[in-house]
């Protein structure tokens, strides 16, 4: 995927402008701002290159082995020019049954287990990805357009996932 991205950033022609994605470092730099500048203090750099954190502990019941889960995740951009949201969505289990805590006990890395295992209900985990490695697709030295909303190039990808829903299974 980041090889296309580059692709499309270094077409050859001379009606087309060239353009050269963000370095980690220039993202970092753009993250560490809107972070200052928010006064989001929670976030942590990980190791696998992008920031995350509990944006709020929430304050309902809190995930056991035996609960039903449901998220809300919102997915926005931001640049120096601000933020943009691109989608809300509920998340759902594809197989049409209840998400289940136990379901995530194998994927320790998961958002979501990370979220369940640090918050309660209400509580929102908050990730940014820097333009130039995240692995959602918005990223590089051209403008897009999503469901009609446009993501300035070199915008930063922020998401935020709710635990909406914490109950005991019957």
């Amino acid at each position: 995927m980041t090889a296309l991205s580059l692709t499309a950033c270094l077409k050859k022609g001379d009606d087309v402008p060239q353009c050269t994605p963000n370095s980690l470092t220039a993202d970092r730099q753009s993250i560490d701002s809107f972070i200052a500048q928010n006064d989001i203090g929670y976030l942590t750099y990980m190791t696998e290159g992008y920031y995350q954190g509990i944006a709020n502990p929430g304050s309902g019941s809190t995930a056991a082995a035996d609960s039903i889960v449901e998220f809300k995740r919102t997915i926005s951009t931001f640049n120096s020019a601000g933020v943009v949201a691109i989608l809300t969505e509920n998340l759902t289990n594809s197989n049409g049954l209840p998400i289940r805590f136990s379901d995530f006990q194998n994927s320790t890395s998961s958002p979501f287990y990370y979220l369940m295992t640090h918050a309660a209900k209400g509580g929102i985990l908050r990730q940014i990805f820097p333009s130039s490695a995240n692995a959602l697709g918005y990223f590089g030295c051209q403008q897009q357009t999503v469901d009609g909303k446009v993501i300035p190039a070199y915008s930063q990808v922020l998401v935020d996932i709710e635990l909406v829903t914490v109950k005991r299974s019957n």
